[in-house]
Order: structure tokens, then C-alpha cells, then sequence
């Protein structure tokens, strides 16, 4: 029997554990994400026989409990074969069917050859991740991200001596605080879609706890006025997440900035820098297209044939 645990910040290194070694460098799979993104997800979880279950609470319905692929050591195939066993074990108990959600190819493959024509698997492009190796952020090399370079060599020449750029430090926090407020007001006049407001209290959340969740990020000050900001995290020792990247767009090119100057300062030593999925917006995808990313992170959805 599963017995599940709100996600809290003293579980943080044992969960960072199973992230870390299982995760697949997918953003899916981050702790800052299962903390901050409370508010949406709902997040619990239950570590027992070498496995970490996430239960996507906030995410479940009247019919189906929603999971993340239970992360361990996919090698033993009589382990995972009784971790998928437990998960069915707790969504039947529940009287509800399981869906699983944003896992691997990796994971759709076994759990297909583990439970063949019990789940229906498929494909969700909005949930793909964007991953790039950290050359290509870092340096925009090639013909293809000339463009790119171009636009960054003339902002830092329109703003020489007028703008600074730095990595975050604790007595920056209530200023990104208030850029972020006013950006979510100007943003909220235009589109009110109710994930902004979701994706408002994760901020809020991980620049409250800044320091415990391991986040870096830098600020840019333009006439010493703040004017955007960024932050990320390690999701393995070769992988880091870019989680927030916010700017003014009365500055042309803030966000090309912010792209560059996070991988930069932050994220040396890292092999690959995730940007996440695009979640289906159309300029979203466009603008992490044109980056040319190195490994397009496929995600599928499955779920369970039976109703209950």
C-alpha cells in the first residue's frame, strides 16, 4: 500500500536522489517544480522498496488518479513490474483508473511491454521539451542563430555603460518581487489566463525560499531600473532547468538577454540546458524552435483502458 506525503523542503534531498539518477533530465522531474507548483499540482509523494511514486493529486479526477512514472532503477524489471503494480493497486483501491502523465519515450516503451494493451499511450506535443547543449545557449554558434547573436551584440551596444547584469542576490528578492507584480498586472490586462496566476504563486513560493531550493539566477538593471530577471536549477549533474525568465519588452530583446546571460552565468559546468515545454502557445514553440534545440524531450500521456 502507497501511503503518500505532501511534498515538503526537508524531503528535498531524498527526493533530489531519485530525480537526479531516474529523471531523465526532464523538467517533469525537479523538486523546485513539485514544491513551487503546489498550488496546481498538488504534488505527494511515497518513497518505498527503492521507488519514489509521485501522486499528482491536484491533477486527479472523479475517475482517474493521475501519477508521474515511478522513478528507480528501470534495469529490474520485477521492481518496476511491482511499483506499477502498487500504483494500480492504489488508483483501484480508490476506485479510480490510472493515467499517467508527461512520461518517456523511455517509460511508454516498458510500461507497454509490462502491461501490453492495458493503457492506451499517446503522444503529447505541447509536453515535448526543448534541450539544448550549453554551447548552443552560451555561445548561439552557426549561421542558423546569427540572427540571434546580431540582436544581442547591438542591446549591449544601445545600453553600453547603462546596463548591469549579475547574479541574483538575497537583497534583490523584494525588488524581482515588485517587477514581477507589475509584470503579471500588465500581463493580466491582455490575457487572463488562470495559469499566470498559478505560475505567480511558484515564483512567489521559490523566491521565498531561494536559497533552500538551490536556485541561481541573474537580474538586469537598466539606468539602474530592474527590467527582468531569470532563475533555474540543477535537475541532474549534467542537466539545469531555466524555470522563470521575465523581462520588460519596452527593452527590444530583453528575453534573448535573459536566455544568453542565465546560461552563462549559471549554468558552467552543465552538458544540457532545459527550457521546458511550450505548453501548446504558438509564439512559445516558435521562439524555442528558433534556438535549434539539440534533443526534443518526447512525452506521452497513458491511460488506463478500464473504467471503474
Amino acid at each position: 500500500m502507497l501511503h503518500f506525503q505532501p511534498v515538503s523542503l526537508d524531503q528535498k534531498q531524498k527526493i533530489e536522489d531519485y530525480l537526479y539518477r531516474y529523471g531523465e533530465n526532464s523538467c517533469q522531474h525537479s523538486f523546485v517544480a513539485m514544491y513551487c507548483m503546489e498550488a496546481k499540482y498538488q504534488d505527494m509523494v511515497c518513497e518505498q522498496d527503492g521507488w519514489l511514486f509521485t501522486l499528482r493529486y491536484g491533477k486527479s479526477t472523479d475517475t482517474h488518479r493521475v501519477y508521474l512514472f515511478p522513478l528507480g532503477d528501470t534495469n529490474d524489471m520485477d521492481g518496476l513490474r511491482n511499483a506499477l503494480a502498487a500504483i494500480l493497486e492504489d488508483a483501484h483501491e480508490n476506485r479510480r483508473s490510472v493515467r499517467f502523465e508527461t512520461i518517456t519515450a523511455n517509460a511508454a516503451k516498458l510500461l507497454n511491454e509490462l502491461y501490453p494493451d492495458q493503457f492506451d499511450i499517446e503522444a503529447c506535443r505541447d509536453w515535448y521539451e526543448y534541450i539544448y547543449h550549453f554551447n548552443t545557449l552560451a555561445n548561439l554558434p552557426g549561421g542558423k542563430l546569427a540572427s540571434k547573436r546580431y540582436d544581442i551584440q547591438t542591446f549591449f551596444r544601445d545600453y553600453e555603460g547603462r546596463a548591469v547584469i549579475r547574479t541574483i542576490q538575497p537583497d534583490d528578492i523584494d525588488g524581482i518581487l515588485r517587477f514581477q507584480q507589475a509584470w503579471l498586472t500588465e500581463k493580466q490586462h491582455i490575457d487572463e489566463d488562470v495559469q499566470l496566476d498559478y505560475e505567480n504563486l511558484a515564483i512567489r513560493k521559490g523566491l521565498a525560499h531561494y536559497q533552500e531550493l538551490g536556485l541561481s539566477g541573474i537580474v538586469v538593471f537598466i539606468d539602474g531600473e530592474l527590467c527582468g530577471y531569470a532563475y533555474g536549477a540543477p535537475l541532474s549533474d549534467t542537466a539545469y532547468d531555466v524555470i522563470i525568465e521575465k523581462g520588460d519588452r519596452h527593452y527590444a530583446d530583453i528575453y534573448k538577454i535573459l536566455n544568453r546571460e542565465l546560461v552563462r552565468l549559471c549554468c558552467d559546468g552543465f552538458a544540457y540546458i532545459n527550457r521546458e515545454e511550450d505548453a501548446g502557445v504558438e509564439g512559445l514553440r516558435k521562439a524555442k524552435l528558433s534556438y535549434k534545440p539539440d534533443i526534443l524531450l518526447e512525452k506521452f500521456i497513458a491511460q488506463e483502458k478500464v473504467v471503474l
